[in-house]
């Protein structure tokens, strides 16, 4: 019944004044990918902390961009720099594109805590968004549909778009990876599988060097 989708990306721009996008686009479970189109990609995370990113708020954009017929993504799961706690993570203003249910903090919808979430067969991460997967079809959050948000620090004006720029907590399993998503209801079985990017683009490759580098920094990878 679930996919859990997973991913290498397309990094551009810098710490300040950046644009992040995170592409989802290849199976590596061994079991049914999406059946959209031929990736890239078929869902994707845009991080954008605008044109100087001194204001610490950052516009978060998840979107089902290739996903087809009835597939529908359930949860969702991301990455923070481990100098902040993600508990102190505010999203605001929910923008959508279509008749889902955006999850919330209020709902419980949006979760966080360190290393608080694992999907199955991959890491730890910090955030998880968790969609309606009812049999509502027009609860669901599914093909062409997006949410967006606006993300603040508590306390704190140092968030930008790279703050999100960071591989899970290994755990046994596949990855680390910067973003995991659980897509339901591929093909007409209902397949289900674990999906990639295992051969990255050019572009991926400097985000690749870095976050090895990272890998060394960061507090949760020892």
């Amino acid at each position: 019944m679930a996919v859990a989708v997973a991913v290498s990306l397309v990094l551009a721009g810098g710490a300040r004044g950046g644009l992040i996008t995170f592409g989802l686009v290849e199976e590596f479970s061994g079991a049914t990918p999406p059946e959209g189109s031929v990736p890239p990609p078929w869902l994707t995370v845009t991080l954008d902390d605008g044109a100087d990113a001194t204001d610490g708020l950052v516009t978060l954009t998840l979107a089902a961009t290739n996903l087809t017929g009835s597939e529908k993504v359930m949860e969702w799961c991301l990455n923070l720099d481990p100098a902040f706690s993600p508990t102190n993570l505010v999203f605001t203003n929910p923008v959508k594109t279509g008749t889902f249910d955006a999850p919330t903090s209020e709902t419980g919808t949006i979760e966080t805590g360190t290393d608080a979430y694992q999907p199955d067969g991959d890491g730890l991460y910090d955030i998880q968004f968790t969609f309606d997967n009812t049999g509502k079809t027009d609860k669901n959050f599914g093909p062409g549909e997006s949410v967006q948000y606006t993300v603040q620090l508590n306390g704190s004006s140092a968030l930008t778009a790279a703050s999100f720029d960071f591989l899970s907590t290994p755990a046994g399993g596949h990855g680390p990876y910067p973003t995991a998503a659980h897509v339901l209801s591929i093909g007409p079985d209902a397949k289900s599988g674990w999906v990639t990017t295992t051969t990255p683009e050019p572009a991926t490759l400097v985000f690749v060097s870095l976050g090895a580098v990272g890998l060394l920094a960061r507090r949760r990878r020892k």
